[in-house]
């Protein structure tokens, strides 16, 4: 048949089907609309080309399963009426869809408003339901075989080919079926399929609708299904502000890597969809797809023209209102712009909201947030990577993204008191704090001057007594306390040395000279050469039988003696140069990076000291980055950084409330809340470490010294 797809004049007659004209060619068949001559029923016959239809396998295979399907009755999938009673002219024949593609629609239209992506695939997924519970798995979902009617109903098609296509849609090794970019990771990897396969391809589906392209396509096969087994794709919110958080973790959880973590079957994603439309207010999706469907283009700019008037309104009220918060004011902007991306007053409202709230103008390269992000991609509702983020987000100044974990956190709605008052804190309460315009970087405005919140004097008169009269008390008590809790190394000489080999710092786990003859023995002369020639004698010794010994764990036990013999006698450099090696042996690098940070700090290199405890708590070792945390919390007070050192010391009590390190910031955390007038918080904070320790020991005194202190300081609450 030698025709040109469109054409209306009548061809022939394939059995009681006569062809009206060619819709479309692929590469294994050919599709037209044809009418069936004893309904009169306007039908689409699939004609499988030749070159396809003359392997025997392949026909047997295929008319099997196409009877099968025959059976799947549903709304949402497209009905198979007939196909072929022989092999020679092998066809199937099924509804006409009068509308088109998914991939049509989506070239027409752009983006899909996150509403209508939402609808399109609730109905896509109640056709799948039907499928499975026929023991049919579809195998190829993506939107050239979803369908929509003008009436504003979505179908899926093609069922017959993708369960017949593992006898053509080959890889060149023979082992992988479907579409490459819509594929589940387990279909990438050629593994048994079930029903989940078809969820974590709907999820594709839906991400290609909400961001127009699909996050996985490659210029090959190969590195196609590597991007499917391997990445895990932004956030649709990251492109389009107006889609709400639970559009994110619904996507989420329909895409998610491992199939035990994906919705348990299409119904329970259907259920979570109605949940989600009930949670955003979602009203007669139905009629919305309709209404979508006479000018997809013109919904569209309609419906961006309404959300970017509504935005600027609200950004508008905000910034005019002095109590408002900044940040929400800043977001308001940003939806604007996000609507309206070329208009000038949109972009000058971004500008005086930026400028207002000190967002940040700079590029953002932080390694400790990319880290977070990326596994915050695999476990996208975890509350302490969230609320992490935010704080570091918060300390870099970073605030539009500050916004999005914010409404992230809000939109989870965590039933924890504790939880609830840290995620309202993320925020300016109210009235900008004293500190706010300073700590605000500024915002390039053409030229614009900048905005600075105006700050009631009554409130900073008030602040600053609240301020003046803790601190003294704070810091007098914290002070003392933080002499025999900060770590040291010492700046005199030890009493005299042991008669045995010296105390080594060893981490759990690490290897000590136990069962190591030759260890135990160059330990034991080295010892003796410290007593009797001096500790350089010792270390010359120490680093003499480290460069000659093979073993990894005895060398591991000689560089740490050496960094703490070194250390003992002052000698700061032969310390970070055994470290250093230290480091470089995977088992000892945690408990290394550690000490060399500690060596640096006692050098007065504080920069260097942190970027090395900023590397030990990303080292992978838990209790390593606990207390690699609170050495940063720390340097951060010392730097009088309060900022830092409350997200820091937050951090850790997230992460390990229940670690050994936790009580003592418990105590950093609570004289940093007291001095910044959250007398509430601090106070719960002293209580906990009350019950926690002992009445004799030093962090149970300084607790009580903390409540007293409380009990002194003026009632002025500052629930910012």
């Amino acid at each position: 048949m030698s025709f040109e797809a469109g054409s209306s004049r009548p061809l022939e007659r394939i059995d009681h089907y006569r062809i009206m004209r060619r819709i479309a060619l692929g590469g294994m068949a050919e599709i037209f609309e044809a009418v069936d001559e004893k309904s009169g029923r306007t039908v689409a016959l699939k004609k499988i080309l030749p070159h396809i239809a003359t392997d025997p396998d392949f026909l047997d295979r295929f008319f099997h399963e196409i009877r099968i399907q025959i059976s799947l009755k549903h709304p949402n999938i497209v009905e198979l009426v007939d196909c072929s009673p022989t092999p020679e002219q092998a066809y199937i024949v099924m509804e006409y869809v009068d509308g088109g593609e998914l991939n049509g629609l989506r070239k027409q239209s752009g983006r899909f408003p996150w509403e209508i992506a939402l609808f399109v695939t609730r109905e896509a997924l109640t056709g799948l339901a039907a499928a499975h519970a026929k023991g049919v798995i579809h195998r190829d979902i993506k939107p050239q075989n979803i369908m929509w009617t003008r009436e504003g109903c979505v179908k899926i098609g093609d069922f017959g080919i993708s369960h017949a296509a593992h006898l053509t849609r080959l890889t060149h090794t023979g082992t992988v079926v479907g579409t490459p970019a819509h594929m589940s990771p387990e279909q990438a990897r050629g593994e048994e399929l079930d029903a989940r396969t078809d969820l974590f391809s709907m999820g594709t589906v839906l991400y290609e609708l909400l961001c127009g392209y699909n996050p996985f396509t490659a210029d090959s096969i190969a590195s196609s299904l590597r991007r499917v087994a391997d990445v895990e794709p932004d956030l649709p919110s990251l492109l389009d502000p107006s889609i709400p958080p639970s559009v994110d973790t619904f996507l989420r959880k329909l895409h998610a890597k491992d199939r035990s973590r994906r919705f348990a079957s299409a119904n329970a994603a259907c259920d979570a969809l109605d949940t989600l439309y009930e949670k955003e207010g979602g009203t007669r999706p139905g009629v919305l797809f309709r209404t979508f469907l006479q000018n997809p283009a013109a919904f569209v700019a309609e419906r961006n023209s309404r959300l970017a008037r509504e935005s600027t309104a609200s950004a508008e009220r905000l910034l005019s209102d002095a109590n408002a918060r900044p940040e929400e004011a800043l977001w308001a902007a940003y939806r604007t712009v996000a609507c309206t991306p070329d208009d000038p007053a949109a972009q000058t409202l971004l500008r005086t909201a930026a400028g207002r709230a000190g967002q940040r103008e700079t590029p953002l390269d932080n390694a400790r947030i990319r880290e977070l992000e990326e596994a915050l991609k695999k476990d996208p509702d975890n509350l302490a990577l969230l609320l992490q983020l935010a704080k570091l987000y918060r300390l870099e100044h970073d605030f539009l993204n500050l916004m999005r974990f914010f409404r992230k956190l809000q939109a989870l709605t965590p039933p924890d008191p504790y939880m609830q008052g840290q995620i309202a804190s993320l925020l300016s309460g109210g009235e900008p704090t004293s500190g706010f315009a300073t700590r605000a970087v500024p915002f390039s405005a053409g030229g614009m001057p900048r905005t600075v919140p105006s700050i009631p004097r009554e409130k900073t008169n008030r602040a600053s007594l609240l301020t003046a009269a803790f601190v003294v008390a704070a810091l007098a008590i914290v002070g003392v306390w933080w002499a025999k809790r900060a770590p040291h190394f010492p700046s005199g000489e030890r009493g005299p040395a042991p008669a045995t080999a010296p105390v080594l710092a060893v981490a759990p786990g690490r290897p000590s000279a136990g069962g190591d003859v030759t260890l135990e023995r160059v330990l034991e002369r080295g010892a003796l050469l410290e007593r009797e020639g001096g500790a350089p004698a010792a270390l010359t010794f120490y680093e003499d039988a480290a460069s000659r010994t093979a073993r990894t764990e005895s060398r591991a036990v000689l560089l740490s003696t050496i960094a703490d013999l070194a250390v003992k006698t002052q000698d700061k450099s032969r310390a970070l140069k055994a470290l250093e090696a230290l480091i470089e042996i995977p088992a000892s690098r945690g408990e290394a990076l550690l000490k060399k940070g500690d060596v640096l700090d006692t050098l007065g290199q504080s920069d260097a000291a942190e970027r090395v405890f900023e590397e030990a708590a990303r080292a992978g070792d838990p209790d390593v980055s606990v207390r690699a945390t609170l050495r940063l919390a720390r340097g951060a007070e010392r730097a009088q950084n309060a900022l830092r050192a409350t997200t820091l010391y937050e951090e850790l009590l997230l992460k390990a409330p229940v670690s050994s390190q936790a009580d003592q910031a418990r105590l950093g955390l609570a004289a940093l809340y007291g001095t910044a007038g959250r007398l509430s918080d601090a106070r719960r904070l002293y209580e906990e470490v009350l019950r926690n320790t002992a009445p004799a020991s030093d962090p149970h005194k300084a607790a009580e010294a903390g409540m007293k202190a409380l009990e002194s300081a003026p009632a002025v609450e500052n629930r910012g």
